[in-house]
């Protein structure tokens, strides 16, 4: 497996690693907040259009097995909307949903994860993993959403530890 570095010295780190039909990317940050506190604002989707200028919206129930309706804007991209299924929950630890499309053409599985470092330290991450001959062909979109939470971890720490600038605010809901 090939393993790249995308981080480009930013605060976000970043990699991909690449298979033949398998790409995944991830991606963390350190938040200098408690684990709770974190997973706390995580849920709370309604806000994440305040702060969050990659994944601006979530819409629906979040218990695993429903569906949930998200717009997601990566840099240099159309605006695209999705409806993964939530699959597994564990408070204060981890959310995974996705999708696919006949599953062996393409299925995608994104993980958010909270890890614990000490009282008021927890690291952010963000997993996306990407299966099928389809992403044979999505180069340069996964390059554009390593990019996308790359912004959003970076949004999300500064949301977090009360440095949150206009300008994500304003992209967030424009």
């Amino acid at each position: 497996m090939k393993i790249i570095d995308l981080s480009e010295n930013r605060e976000s780190k970043i990699v991909l690693k690449k298979n033949v039909m398998y790409r995944e990317l991830d991606s963390w940050i350190e938040i200098n907040a408690s684990i709770t506190e974190v997973w706390d604002r995580l849920v709370d989707f309604k806000s994440w259009g305040n702060w969050n200028s990659f994944i601006p919206m979530v819409e629906g129930n979040f218990e695993v097995g429903s569906n949930v309706s998200i717009k997601v804007v990566s840099p240099g991209m159309k605006e695209m909307r999705f409806k993964p299924v939530i699959f597994e929950i564990e408070p204060k630890k981890r959310i995974s949903w996705g999708g696919g499309f006949l599953i062996f053409v393409y299925n995608g599985v994104h993980e958010f994860l909270l890890e614990y470092v000490e009282k008021n330290i927890t690291i952010f991450r963000q997993i996306e993993k990407f299966k099928g001959p389809i992403t044979l062909l999505m180069n340069k979109m996964i390059l554009k959403t390593a990019t996308g939470y790359q912004n959003m971890n970076e949004e999300f720490k500064e949301y977090i530890e009360g440095k949150l600038t206009i300008k994500y605010a304003q992209k967030a809901n424009a």
